[in-house]
């Protein structure tokens, strides 16, 4: 199906236009704007990116919740502020629950699903921890949706009345040792009738040392109706993943958020140094504790940045390219300008298109995203104008002496009634120090130490919560050494994966048949009937209102003008209108 095409700097205000967000093809059958849900987000737009965002109740209009489609949710935050999640499937696949990795706008074949918060586009960890639609039609009952470091959006779980935490899971985007906290906000809303007694909120768990509770407008009453909200900060002690939880007492009881962060290993950092036009005779030295230091994939390779804590701009860049994106080889290398290989040394945002050499002890590939795990080298450049002056460096990126992850646990197994505890045989390696567990929803592809749940583990067990009847769960359990290795994944299921319908995909038009003032259109079923019997067919032109519908084909479209237009093919079941065919061309006589 075509997806929507929109500018991803394209304003929170201008999102509210509810025509901004049909998608061509694809009209599944009308249904009523919905209301209810939670978001709780820090804003990833330009305009107020890190800017604190809660909606609940009334405040959540959901003009499209549907398996075809996906998500369209706008939010009222305030009388001045507004927020928007648009979350849109692959392309003919229905929204599943699920661990993806987003690459932003996809106009068209898109193999993951596509999001946008307040109108900016989403890249990296998208994890759907909850879903439920109905077998019937596709419609979504039940959603809960996290991204790292941007918060949660959920509806279909809360009960109403009750106390809503903002937050059911607080997942902290990776972050480097040694850098300021990474914050978020926890909002608690009493959409009751009566007050409700408080208790202050307090970290505990397995790496609560890493995490930590501030700036707390909770008193010990919150009144009905009335919202309070503290931070919760997250500042890595050790390499690798981290669990705890944040509990407070709600009237009688304790509640406890699951909170989930990940530090990066080893040592990362970069340096320049030079007399050319470049570096100007200075060095520049950058590290992980007093810069912002990111990697992302390009179009032929990566791009490491350091950018200034004060918010000043980027430090040092360096840009990598290889052939097809492997890794550069261990050894020393060639670079050119327009070859195989080719570095760019930019610092204080100057810098040239050069050759030289790069001499590399450590580069590898993240098997899930593709992005450099662990690197180390070194170079030496020179500016292609012509001066003989050297730029030298050096890059570091989670270099380290031990790069083997341990071997993963076995033997990993739920028992099958409730309440369920899994349990597992330790990993064989002598490093491994800790052991991470996670329940996900579904198959447990792609899942990480951060996707799902965090389970409390004890030894070599763990107790299961209870979970939504009529779905598919995978408990994932992996081992980590004292470098901050992660094994793989040791996973185990339990429940029965739920039939997720969607509307048809796209027909087949064989051939075209012009008469006077009519065309005949033969055309062939869909590959994928999304799940549920097509119903009807409709036979359409591009250009002008010519419809017709049946429920087989040839179809004939009648009373048309002479001239040249463009017809297409939509299937059609009880989750809606499907994709339409490839449009061809028609001449009726």
């Amino acid at each position: 199906m075509q997806r929507i095409a929109r500018s991803a700097a394209l304003g929170a205000a201008a999102l509210l236009t509810v025509g901004l967000i049909s998608t061509s093809g694809v009209v599944p059958a009308e249904a009523a704007t919905q209301t209810g849900g939670v978001l709780q987000i820090l804003s990833p737009h330009y305009s107020d990116r890190g800017t604190p965002q809660f909606a609940d109740g009334s405040n959540v209009q959901r003009y499209l919740s549907d398996t075809t489609r996906g998500i369209d949710a706008r939010m009222s935050v305030s009388s001045t502020s507004s927020a928007s999640f648009i979350l849109t499937p692959p392309d003919d696949k229905p929204l599943t629950t699920g661990v993806y990795r987003l690459v932003g706008q996809q106009p068209y074949g898109a193999k993951v699903p596509t999001l946008a918060i307040n109108g900016e586009y989403v890249y990296g960890e998208f994890d759907i921890i909850d879903i439920a639609s109905d077998p019937t039609n596709g419609t979504i009952t039940r959603f809960d949706g996290i991204v790292p470091g941007i918060g949660e959006f959920r509806f279909g779980e809360d009960t109403a009345g009750s106390v809503i935490f903002g937050a059911r899971n607080i997942v902290f985007a990776k972050t480097f040792i040694g850098l300021p906290k990474t914050m978020q906000v926890k909002t608690v809303h009493n959409t009751g009738s009566a007050p409700v007694a408080l208790g202050a909120p307090a970290v505990s768990g397995l790496h609560a040392a890493s995490f930590s509770v501030s700036g707390s407008t909770c008193t010990a009453t919150l009144a009905a109706g009335a919202s309070c909200s503290f931070m919760v900060g997250f500042a890595p002690k050790t390499p690798g993943p981290a669990t705890a939880a944040v509990s407070m007492r709600v009237g009688t009881a304790t509640r406890s958020v699951p909170l989930t962060g990940s530090a990066f290993l080893g040592t990362s950092g970069m340096t320049s140094s030079g007399k050319g036009i470049v570096d100007k005779g200075k060095t520049t030295k950058v590290t992980s504790a007093n810069t912002a230091m990111t990697v992302v994939s390009s179009a032929y390779g990566w791009t490491f940045n350091a950018d200034r804590l004060d918010g000043s701009g980027s430090a040092l860049n360096l840009r990598l390219t290889t052939p097809n994106k492997t890794p550069f080889p261990v050894g020393t290398t060639r670079t050119t300008v327009s070859g195989a290989y080719s570095l760019v040394d930019t610092v204080n945002s100057s810098g040239c298109d050069s050759n030289g050499t790069v001499t590399v002890k450590q580069f590898t590939l993240d098997a899930l995203t593709g992005l450099p795990d662990t690197v180390d080298m070194s170079f030496t450049q020179y500016c292609n104008n012509g001066e003989k002056l050297p730029q030298t460096g050096i890059l570091q990126w989670q270099a380290r002496a031990d790069v083997t992850a341990p071997a993963a646990p076995s033997s990993v197994a739920v028992s099958a009634a409730a309440p369920r505890r899994v349990t597992w045989k330790a990993s064989t390696s002598k490093d491994a120090k800790s052991v991470v567990a996670r329940l996900v929803q579904g198959s447990g592809a792609n899942v990480t130490p951060q996707s799902g749940t965090p389970l409390t583990v004890i030894g070599t067990s763990a107790a299961v919560p209870s979970v939504p009847a009529g779905q598919q769960y995978t408990v994932a359990v992996f081992a980590v050494d004292a470098t901050g290795n992660v094994s793989k994944a040791a996973t185990t299921r339990f429940g029965t994966a739920p039939v997720t319908v969607m509307a048809p995909g796209r027909p087949t038009i064989t051939s075209t048949t012009d008469g006077t003032g009519s065309v005949t259109v033969a055309f062939t079923a869909p590959d994928n009937d999304g799940g549920l019997p097509i119903t009807s067919y409709i036979l359409s032109t591009t250009y002008g209102s010519y419809t017709v519908s049946g429920s087989s084909s040839p179809l004939t479209l009648t009373d048309m003008p002479a001239g040249n237009n463009m017809v297409r093919v939509t299937a059609v079941n009880a989750a809606g209108n499907g994709a339409a065919s490839y449009a061809v061309p028609i001449s009726p006589k």
